[in-house]
């Protein structure tokens, strides 16, 4: 019974490092994640898992046509306020507001399943394609303001938003490194404590130190002789 509930105990951690290692894999990057609170600020009824659908594409997107993710994400919450189904006076569709009449056979062409302005509605497609724009609006600019302002027909509140924006979301990212070198740097008075004890601190450390799923393995093989 007790050789039997070693190997239950062994087995369930084996199990939760597993999923550990899983969950760490899986974390989003720092970008990600200041994207996500970005969009769930502006659009608080904003599902997560419809706000990480949409960082997906964001980032998909952003890669295909060499943009940053940053501006891609400030361009969809100042143009529909993360709204996929946002529509103008003027006939802008979605979250990056696509003006239909003009990129109708664009859209067709690079989307044959794409009939009507409603289908702008949707998410991939949307971004994808206002990402596209975007980026011929940069490829003929000299500046990130200058792509702005093309991309928006020379909307100049719309452009210093958006700076705006991206300007605090770079700001932020640069903050955070900066935070956990000062925490990491913290007390210089202990050299003379650690001098004291020379010996005693290894094999505490090799006491306490977790078990890899390995070990737990090599463990789980000796019981069960």
């Amino acid at each position: 019974m007790i050789k039997a509930g070693r190997f239950v105990y062994a087995l369930v951690l084996v199990l939760v490092m597993s999923a550990d290692a899983w969950c760490a894999s899986k974390s989003p990057d720092a970008k990600s994640r200041s994207i996500y609170q970005l969009f769930m600020k502006h659009n608080p009824k904003l599902e997560a898992s419809t706000a990480n659908k949409y960082i997906e594409h964001i980032n998909a997107a952003s890669s295909k046509y060499k943009q940053d993710s940053y501006v891609i994400a400030a361009i969809i919450v100042h143009e529909s306020t993360v709204n996929n189904k946002a529509v103008s006076k003027g006939g802008d569709y979605g979250l990056m507001q696509v003006r239909w009449k003009v990129h109708e056979k664009a859209i067709k062409k690079e989307y044959p399943k794409v009939k009507t302005a409603k289908d702008m509605f949707d998410p991939k497609v949307n971004i994808f394609f206002g990402t596209r724009i975007f980026s011929e609006c940069a490829a003929k600019s000299k500046n990130l303001e200058g792509a702005l302002m093309r991309y928006s027909g020379n909307g100049t509140k719309l452009t210093a938003k958006v700076m705006n924006t991206v300007n605090e979301l770079k700001a932020a990212e640069k903050k955070a490194p900066a935070s956990k070198q000062k925490t990491a740097a913290k007390p210089k008075t202990q050299p003379k404590t650690q001098q004291q004890q020379p010996q005693t601190q290894p094999k505490t450390q090799t006491q306490t130190e977790p078990k890899t799923a390995e070990d737990v393995i090599k463990e789980l093989i000796r019981m069960s002789k």
